[in-house]
């Protein structure tokens, strides 16, 4: 038997999409903050439990494919625990880590105190040509000093780097042979050309100091993971999702590549689905535990962005672009200012304690004690039974947080609460959607996480967007997205090259040379994931400016070697298209950008025949459900008995082991062929 697992580690919890034995299964245990490796392991071993097995041994001996995403970089950054970094720059130009003069530097002072950059005396010009190298006099004093200041990982980002490393590798050796390893202990030297080739001084620090902050804590996790599942009989490596849109073996994955992967691995499943749907516009709705992250897919692709910030920093780089907002099951809700003003997240109670109503010691209202309270969640079927809510801690702790002070009933608090978390993702929907020109009445909903099919009618309604669609795997959507996922590698390589027609042999020589270089490297990665040559698709990006155009441009190339100045032409009349100036007879690439990816078998979705609208074989009862402003009956549905073609009109509600979806009055769910909700007004 062959199996395939995707996992997710979330804020709160950990979810597994496995599929094997033709069948899927999906899983969901706490997330361990004090060692992710452990829900890691313990998501397998669960997987290996639904599936017969005795243990995860047994599962990992018949495993194919196993992949991880996750936010754990990410929330690092948030809570701002990292390493104290040291960095080592050109003296004169990045004291502020290249910024511009009199434009703060958001990674000064939250990624590396001022008091631990220094600047030290090397020059590389324009074109790459080393001017003065490093000495020891000058690189010695400045690591004796940073590590003298407390630094355990220290950054070297010198100007011009990425068009001749040189120098940078020339500091690594000074220290290398200088200080002995007892001496300089666990404290790495990193370069920044070997995070990012980004040309833009700024930038390419900036990411440096990221993958520096996060990559101890990110690369022990990762490790230790891999390492957990070849010392339990897995035959292949552990892949790990990146945020630029595939996945990688982690000895090819930097701390940088896993921040918000578990976001992009949701959009890559959400474009997948898009593409078998037909839909030209699809706006994603992720509602976990900690947050709401908001994304799009256009033609069947997700929206990709060519710069983005983490945690506020700047860095440039191709990546699944998404937003995220405090809005999630476990955000926390409280009264602020004079005026009492009711306010949800950003701060979220997280898996430990959690929500009051999980009995661990949660002493704030979250937006889970209100739809308990509601009565949308049945907290005797929480994850299928096999976590008990305590109701009555949710109704004390809105009581007396909320309700009371407000002098409304603790349903109508509870309600406030939900109306205002719908509220906000609605406004960041609409704004989202407003920022990439599609209109709502152009646009399906994707709702997902384990609290999407709760929120998506809210939120829909607030938005303007009449479809919604819902999915059984809802609660571990993101695994799932990994599961479409390739093998990608990304290469790339500054240059300050220029172009014209009449270019000579050596200038045509230098550019194929830098292509064949990355193309070996790309074929020797890809053998380490097990991929011959053959298998390997590569495609090639130009970046060029012109003198009467300094905004870079991208254009693909055709073939992967310029061959003669006809070449060049062709080129040059491409970018003439592209911008729209004539005349333009030479241009200057700036960087080569090389992608590598081998495909991995994609999900199997089988087409159903309607049954029939009457889903009464799926009806479990009735429940009492708090609905603007009073108490009603609603319909309670198991999600796995209803079959294509059943319909469930609203107030229902349609729940599973992992997830609840509620259906508004006015509105009905339609199981589809592929056995998702379609939920839209009658």
């Amino acid at each position: 038997m062959e199996f395939n697992m995707d996992i997710d580690t979330g804020g709160t919890f950990t979810d597994g999409f496995v599929r094997g034995d033709s069948r899927i299964e999906l899983v969901k245990v706490d997330t361990t903050p004090h060692d992710f490796s452990v829900c890691f392991m313990e998501c397998i071993e669960e997987a290996a439990r639904r599936f017969g097995l005795p243990s995860a041994s047994h599962l990992l001996a018949q495993m194919k494919t196993l992949r991880l995403s996750t936010t754990i970089g990410t929330n690092s950054l948030i809570q701002a625990n990292g390493p104290k970094l040291g960095l080592l720059v050109t003296r004169g130009l990045g004291e502020n880590g290249y910024a511009p003069s009199g434009i703060a530097n958001t990674a000064m002072d939250f990624l590396v105190p001022r008091d631990m950059i220094i600047g030290i005396e090397e020059e590389t010009d324009a074109s790459g040509a080393a001017i003065r190298a490093p000495s020891n006099s000058q690189v010695l004093p400045a690591v004796k000093t940073l590590l003298e200041k407390g630094a355990r990982r220290i950054v070297v980002s010198l100007a011009r780097s990425p068009l001749n490393p040189a120098h940078e590798k020339i500091c690594r050796d000074i220290v290398l042979a200088d200080y002995p390893a007892h001496y300089l202990g666990t404290v790495p030297l990193l370069l920044s050309t070997e995070v990012s080739r980004e040309a833009d001084d700024q930038h390419r620090t900036n990411a440096a100091l990221i993958n520096a902050y996060i990559h101890q804590e990110m690369m022990r996790y990762l490790y230790k993971a891999d390492e957990d599942i070849r010392n339990r009989r897995s035959r292949y490596p552990l892949l790990i999702v990146h945020a630029t849109g595939g996945v990688a073996r982690v000895a090819k994955t930097k701390a940088l590549d896993t921040c918000d992967s578990g976001p992009a691995a949701g959009l890559l499943g959400a474009a997948f689905l898009a593409r078998k749907y037909g839909l030209k516009n699809v706006v994603t709705v992720d509602v976990g535990g900690t947050s709401t992250d908001i994304g799009l897919v256009t033609n069947g692709e997700p929206s990709y962005n060519e710069e983005r910030q983490i945690s506020g920093v700047p860095i440039r780089e191709r990546f699944i672009e998404s937003i995220s907002i405090g809005g999630g099951g476990s955000s926390k809700a409280r009264l602020t200012g004079p005026t009492k003003q009711l306010k949800v997240g950003p701060e979220s109670a997280g898996a430990m304690p959690g929500p009051a109503c999980f009995g661990l010691g949660g002493n704030t209202a979250t937006i889970t004690d209100a739809w308990v309270t509601l009565g949308y969640i049945d907290p005797g079927y929480f994850l299928g039974g096999r976590k008990k809510l305590d109701a009555a801690k949710a109704r004390a702790i809105i009581k007396d947080r909320i309700a009371t002070p407000l002098n409304v009933t603790v349903e109508q608090a509870a309600e406030a609460m939900v109306n205002e978390m719908y509220s906000q993702s609605a406004k960041s929907v609409e704004e989202f959607m407003k920022s990439k020109g599609v209109a709502n009445n152009d646009v399906a909903m994707f709702a997902f996480g384990g609290a999407g099919g709760l929120s998506c009618g809210g939120i829909a309604r607030a938005a303007g967007i009449s479809k919604m669609y819902v999915f059984p795997f809802g609660a571990a959507f993101c695994a799932f997205g990994s599961s479409c996922t390739d093998v990608l590698h990304n290469y790339s390589v500054a240059k300050n090259l220029m172009l014209k027609p009449e270019s000579d042999g050596a200038t045509l020589n230098e550019f194929n040379n830098a292509v064949q270089e990355m193309s070996d490297d790309a074929y020797f990665d890809m053998g380490g994931e097990g991929f011959e040559k053959e298998k390997v698709s590569v495609v090639i990006d130009i970046i060029l400016t012109s003198d009467r155009s300094p905004a870079p441009i991208t254009i693909r190339l055709e073939r992967g070697v310029l061959q003669d100045n006809r070449d060049v032409w062709h080129l040059l009349q491409v970018y003439r298209e592209k911008t729209g100036l004539e005349n333009v007879d030479t241009v200057s690439v700036k960087e080569l950008r090389l992608k590598a990816f081998c495909h991995l078998p994609d999900p199997h979705f089988p087409d159903y025949d309607p049954v029939g609208i009457n889903s009464q074989a799926a009806l479990k009862g009735k429940r009492p459900v708090y609905w603007q402003g009073k108490f009603q009956d609603a319909r309670i549905y198991e999600q796995n008995r209803l079959e294509c073609g059943n319909t469930v009109r609203g107030l229902a509600i349609v729940e599973s082991a992992s997830t609840s979806v509620l259906v508004p009055p006015g509105y009905r769910y339609l199981v589809d062929q592929y056995l998702n909700g379609v939920i839209e007004e009658e």
